[in-house]
């Protein structure tokens, strides 16, 4: 039990961090050309790239920080600062659906993933999982957290493009969805940039 509330809130910090889940509107535009049937084939698809994409991600971003010897201070304040514009974004729905009209298509997105990357695990999943990183956690944790997120991401995924109904009526919870989330990103976010001020200041 006390495994779970230690792992839970980790994955949830990159829950919320997922762009997948502040870019539903996007998300459900990039599909709309789809059967319920081939989205949750598409969806199901991209949360195994997701999958293996993350724990790449993972790797390379540890590398990185490790090179360039980044405190857990500056790692809180970027990481903050990165999911409370992405929070925010998704409260304010800035996101341009229009720019992804070339992957609407079933022959675009046959060949590429583009759902996965950038939109499932983007720039402030990465992140979260830079913040993740700092905290210096064993292997064994940081992947069991990894997988939970992943889990997490994938469900609320698929059931929010896959089983909420179609029409209008789906578009207005979408957006309802997506401004809950953006604004528990962008607490999440103020959290962690705060406390990033905190290590450098106190």
């Amino acid at each position: 039990m006390d495994t779970i509330y230690f792992l839970l809130p980790q994955a949830c910090i990159l829950l919320l961090a997922a762009d997948a889940l502040t870019n539903v509107l996007v998300l459900n535009h990039v599909l709309t050309h789809y059967s319920r049937r081939e989205r949750l084939l598409l969806l199901a698809r991209e949360s195994i790239f997701a999958l293996f994409s993350m724990f790449a991600l993972y790797e390379a971003a540890l590398g990185t920080l490790y090179v360039l010897k980044t405190p857990l201070c500056a790692i809180q304040v970027v990481g903050g600062i990165a999911v409370t514009l992405t929070g925010m974004r998704a409260i304010l729905n800035l996101s341009r659906e229009n720019s992804w009209k070339g992957f609407t298509s079933p022959s675009a997105l046959s060949l590429v993933t583009p759902i996965a990357l950038p939109l499932m695990i983007g720039p402030s999943w990465l992140a979260a999982c830079c913040i993740l990183i700092g905290k210096r956690y064993s292997f064994a944790s940081v992947s069991l957290i990894l997988v939970l997120s992943w889990i997490l991401i994938s469900l609320a995924t698929i059931i929010l493009q896959v089983f909420v109904g179609g029409g209008k009526e789906k578009a207005k919870v979408l957006l309802a969805t997506q401004t809950v989330l953006g604004l528990f990103a962008t607490i999440v976010g103020t959290q962690l940039l705060m406390s990033g001020l905190q290590l450098a200041f106190l």
